[in-house]
């Protein structure tokens, strides 16, 4: 495959690009096409479903999705343009989607194929579905195949918040809810009152999470307050614990879990837990936001998916990698502040500060569940990275959102030069 760009559709430009992909071919395969994709383009715009594409210099690919309240993603159409198929896009398009699908919170994806599309339904399945289902549901005498696939759990948050690590397993391994951050029992503070539902019976757990070793006197400290309290179950989550500190929790009914045990869960991978202090972090955006961000006046907002990046601090830097067509870093800031919400939270606090307006704000915060804005004092132009001199400091997996340590930052200053640390 050659150059090509893959993104959220998020553009009105971008999403107008629908109807001369999809509409030449599928106005023939589906009742009343046309009428479905203009309310599909409306809904995109206002964020309730969202499409990602690809484009080499026009829209050649899309996957569109709409979210359910249960948790369900339905791929309601996954189409590449017959000249750009068996060239390995769909793979990459599917690829992004789920993972998009995966940081939207969602369990499982469905969709809907007709039987005699063979090849979807080869690809479909290669990809982890199952078919679960068949029926007529056009109304055109086609049956179609309903494909499941239930989603792997998968951690998104901040890889230096082990507490949200911490809240993230419980929630996911036992579907317990977050009542209450950091309460208080007797004279002590807890990290989490968490609720577990049994049928109609619901279990108060009183939380601990540490990102270390632990030993004896933590778990007692624990198992003690909990007996005191109205609490039902203790429940302790860390890095690692002494033999010991074990021993006791097995004879005092202490639920215990450590790092090996949240890596088996995960299954395929094991979490990403960092120890140490970052000294920034890289983060892409498109070269019209950069544009954008670069010409307003001090001081300058970021946004993006939460909750990774919470852990930055005041004077860290903000590495910017522009996405395609430039795919190079061109712009570093020099870190403020951070504050994470919801995107209703974060629109009301900032809304005269951002460079987005409020229909591309809501387009791209549809699929969040949280927002981080990042203040910065200063944002400068660099001399453009390319990719083959970033491929020497940084993966291009690592390019949106992820932290980098100071040897990673003094190469991309070195190579960029002309900006004082």
């Amino acid at each position: 495959m050659s150059q090509y760009r893959l993104d959220r559709i998020l553009h009105e430009e971008e999403i107008s690009q629908l109807e001369n992909l999809l509409v030449p071919i599928l106005t023939n395969e589906y009742p009343n096409f046309s009428k479905w994709l203009e309310k599909v383009q409306i809904e995109i715009t206002n964020g309730s479903r969202f499409a990602n594409g690809i484009w080499k210099e026009k829209l050649i690919a899309t996957s569109i999705i709409k979210l359910t309240a249960s948790g369900i993603a339905e791929l309601k159409s996954f189409f590449i343009d017959p000249n750009f198929q068996h060239s390995g896009y769909g793979n990459d398009l599917y690829d992004d989607t789920e993972t998009q699908c995966r940081k939207a919170g969602v369990k499982r994806i469905i969709s809907y194929i007709y039987t005699d599309d063979t090849p979807m339904i080869e690809f479909l399945i290669s990809k982890g579905f199952l078919i679960s289902g068949k029926e007529d549901l056009y109304g055109n005498s086609r049956e179609s195949y309903i494909l499941s696939k239930a989603l792997d759990p998968e951690y998104f948050g901040d890889p230096f918040d082990w507490e949200g690590l911490g809240e993230w397993y419980l929630q996911t391994r036992l579907n317990a809810i977050n009542i209450k951050d950091h309460p208080l029992v007797n004279d002590r503070r807890f990290d989490r009152h968490m609720m577990i539902s049994l049928g109609d019976y619901s279990i108060h757990a009183l939380v601990e999470v540490k990102d270390q070793k632990v030993d004896l006197d933590p778990v007692s400290i624990l198992h003690k307050h909990c007996n005191e309290s109205e609490y039902h179950l203790p429940i302790f989550i860390a890095r690692e614990f002494t033999e010991r500190a074990e021993n006791y929790a097995k004879k005092n009914a202490v639920i215990i879990f450590n790092s090996r045990d949240i890596a088996q869960y995960l299954g395929r991978k094991t979490p990403v837990i960092c120890e140490g202090t970052p000294k920034g972090m890289i983060v892409s955006i498109k070269p019209d936001y950069l544009e954008r961000l670069l010409r307003q006046d001090p001081p300058y907002y970021y946004i993006k998916g939460g909750p990774s990046g919470k852990s930055l601090k005041a004077g860290q830097t903000l590495v910017f990698y522009s996405t395609a067509p430039e795919k190079c870093v061109k712009a570093l800031g020099k870190i403020r502040s951070v504050t994470v919400g919801t995107p209703d939270e974060i629109w009301n606090m900032y809304n005269q500060n951002l460079v987005l307006s409020k229909e591309e704000y809501f387009r791209f915060a549809s699929i969040k569940q949280k927002i981080l804005v990042i203040e910065l004092n200063d944002v400068s132009e660099i001399t453009s990275i390319k990719e083959d001199e970033l491929d020497t400091i940084i993966s291009k997996k690592d390019r949106s959102g992820s932290y980098i340590d100071e040897k990673t930052l003094n190469g991309i200053i070195k190579l960029g030069s002309g900006f004082d640390e």
